[in-house]
């Protein structure tokens, strides 16, 4: 414990500088009641996390100059941990940098890129380490599945045979066989009714609701929460940001969408899920 907390001592505390300097829900409401993109833009310049990166950048009006900003700033807040990693710190980092948001909604990532990555876990030293990391990636791997299987079957009415080529092969917390009965439910209520049964619901509240991938999400931060409290001093709160910053630029996109084609305050707080 001493010693993560040595070694994570300066990476997590600069974490959680820059994670109090998220933009809350509240913020999010007020921004929902804006009329203009320029008002956004003028909230978005008095915020620390974001009024930085228009230094030198006065010229911005319209939804498409705050949008390149916005995604940028991202590689700015990986570059400020980057600084204060070990070797072995930035090496995890680098793993996740191929999913960051740079200049577009969401990076193209090739199955092959996930696998790439679980070898390269196993390269790591310390069992810390290797634990959050498989949480980490194996969550992510499960959930990418299981909502590109759901997808395919509900949508597109693709057979388990073509399903399963686009997958990614690596199973975590799915059993083969558990994943098996999902490729060949006949129907999305089976399909939910299986999932339902495996380890990521057993026991649970029912999350199950795929369209708009609200169950990604609820899974994905309930991971953050437990991995994060187990193992303060870890990758496992650099990796909690990551993820809420992207969360938070996917919603200020949506929400900049929203008040370009002059939605309801109402509807835009439901399409970022407030």
């Amino acid at each position: 414990m001493a010693g993560g907390l040595l070694e994570y001592s300066g990476l997590v505390t600069k974490t959680r500088a820059m994670k109090s300097r998220l933009l809350r829900q509240e913020d999010f409401e007020k921004i929902s009641e804006f009329q203009t993109v320029s008002e956004t833009i003028s909230f978005l310049r008095e915020q620390e996390s974001y009024g930085k990166i228009y230094g030198g950048h006065e010229e911005i009006q319209h939804r498409g100059q705050v949008e390149a900003l916005i995604y940028n700033s991202i590689g700015e807040d990986y570059r400020k941990l980057y600084k204060f990693a070990n070797n072995n710190q930035r090496r995890a980092m680098a793993l996740y940098y191929e999913q960051l948001q740079f200049e577009e909604a969401v990076p193209e990532i090739e199955a092959s890129y996930f696998e790439r990555v679980w070898k390269d876990i196993e390269n790591f030293s310390g069992k810390r380490t290797r634990k959050v990391l498989r949480e980490v990636f194996g969550t992510q791997i499960d959930w990418m599945n299981i909502m590109w299987c759901y997808r395919a079957k509900q949508f597109f009415h693709q057979q388990p045979q073509e399903i399963e080529r686009m997958l990614i092969p690596v199973h975590y917390r799915l059993t083969k066989a558990e994943f098996r009965r999902l490729l060949e439910a006949e129907h999305a209520e089976e399909f939910r009714r299986i999932l339902g049964n495996t380890a990521y619901f057993r026991g649970r509240e029912a999350l199950v609701r795929l369209k708009d991938e609200v169950s990604y999400r609820k899974v994905m931060e309930r991971m953050y929460q437990r991995l994060c409290r187990k193992y303060p001093h870890s990758m496992a709160p650099v990796f909690c940001y990551f993820y809420k910053k992207e969360q938070e630029i996917q919603h200020l996109t949506t929400a900049l969408e929203g008040i370009r084609y002059q939605l309801p305050a109402k509807d835009i707080r439901e399409l970022i899920l407030i």
